[in-house]
């Protein structure tokens, strides 16, 4: 209190500091500072009111104190030139802005996860293919079915895997550069979920090349050309 700091290229005295408020809607309540209208308008050619912060005693007073001021703004104004946001109505609408892009994000993210398994499957495919001989030459020397499709099934899973980790230490470089302009975090569970999401997709698209390995005949394998 009593202290001069400028603001702009202009000093004012501090006479009054208001309690902390915290971050609402992503602003820094806590770095603001207040001045009159009338010295708005002469430093920075402000000519109008953007908003007006009003502070109710108990929220049992809130929905009387927007009673009144809906009835003194509408003595000058209509209702299209103002509106009443409470901190319960704009959390709510930020909430539901969040839910809409959570579920755009998981969209996207389920449209690339069945394109990785379909990747994951064709490459597994061609790997049949080109290995058709290999399969028949292991089944003639005692191989079992349960070994082929353990064994092309493990590989599915590792190369799914593979890219999963890819994935996970892109997304947090991507999370270390986003964290110098915003809050951005990497939790550990996130890290669990992508890599058991990387498996279940090298099980799930895995398991058709592998069981069409698993039943080749050795016969028709060895003589595959």
């Amino acid at each position: 209190m009593g202290k001069r700091i400028f603001l702009g290229n202009k000093l004012y005295t501090i006479i009054g500091v208001m309690s902390k408020l915290g971050s609402i809607a992503g602003i820094d309540e806590d770095n603001s500072a207040f001045i009159s209208v009338e010295s708005a308008s002469a430093q920075y050619g402000i000519t109008s009111v953007a908003r007006i912060d009003v502070s109710a005693n108990s929220p049992e007073l809130i929905p009387i104190v927007i009673r009144q001021i809906n009835q003194t703004l509408l003595k000058r104004l209509t209702t299209d030139d103002f509106s009443i946001q409470t901190a319960d109505s704009l959390s709510s609408t930020i909430s539901s802005i969040t839910n809409m892009l959570s579920l755009a994000l998981g969209g996207i993210a389920a449209i690339s996860l069945l394109v990785g398994g379909i990747g994951v499957a064709n490459i597994m495919l061609v790997s049949v293919t080109e290995r058709t001989k290999e399969i028949g030459l292991r089944k003639a020397l005692g191989a079992k079915r349960n070994d082929i499709l353990k064994q092309f099934l493990i590989e599915a899973v590792m190369l799914s895997v593979t890219g999963g980790i890819v994935g996970i230490i892109l997304g947090m470089g991507v999370s270390i550069i986003i964290a110098i302009v915003l809050v951005s975090t990497v939790t550990p569970w996130s890290v669990i979920l992508a890599f058991g999401f990387s498996v279940a997709i090298g099980v799930i698209f895995g398991m058709a090349p592998a069981i069409r390995a698993s039943k080749l005949s050795p016969i028709d394998a060895l003589r595959y050309e």
